[in-house]
């Protein structure tokens, strides 16, 4: 069967990096231990698609 993500994954990986680049600058201005874990979290789900994790 095959996983959603494979034929979704361009679509994804182009709606998550600028999520990212939201977030960051989100934590630039109003840093909290939220924002910077949501941050985290985002740039691991990109770093997933970049090494085709997912």
């Amino acid at each position: 069967m095959e996983r959603w993500w494979y034929k979704n994954r361009y679509a994804v990986k182009g709606v998550i990096f600028p999520l990212i680049c939201i977030q960051f600058v989100h934590t630039l201005i109003l840093p909290t231990g939220f924002g910077v874990f949501i941050l985290f979290a985002l740039f691991l789900i990109y770093l997933g698609f970049l090494f085709n994790v997912y």
